[in-house]
């Protein structure tokens, strides 16, 4: 799996993945030009997601029906160091809060993202 991004100008950047494309930016308060979601949003919603996705993957294993899911992602930043110190996983939905704390539970080992995060996966960087 390959993702390329490609810059434009000042700090737009396009994003592509197979035949999707992605605009990111920074907001005017980080000397962006708001044309896009900043990689840090970018970063959130591929928690939000993929932890969706794994919800309903699990559900459907389970064969629970689901009317409605939702999963907020919040992150905590630390602005002088440049990371998030904490996100937290809000999920809603009318499933009954008993079996959507099951399906929380399993869908743990589904996220490709969060468990990338929880586990630490090294990063190497390449001049090419």
């Amino acid at each position: 799996m390959k993702v390329k991004a490609f810059w434009r100008v000042k700090y737009q950047v396009d994003v592509r993945a197979r035949q999707f494309s992605v605009l990111t930016d920074e907001s005017r308060d980080f000397s962006g030009d708001d044309t896009g979601m900043m990689p840090t949003e970018l970063f959130l919603s591929s928690v939000a997601s993929c932890f969706c996705m794994a919800l309903i993957y699990v559900a459907g294993k389970r064969q629970i029906e689901v009317e409605d899911m939702e999963v907020e992602v919040e992150g905590e930043k630390d602005l002088k160091n440049f990371r998030f110190t904490m996100l937290v996983v809000r999920v809603i939905s009318t499933v009954p809060s008993l079996t959507l704390e099951g399906l929380i539970e399993d869908a743990k080992k589904y996220c490709f993202v969060s468990r990338t995060i929880s586990d630490r996966c090294p990063i190497e960087y390449e001049i090419v």
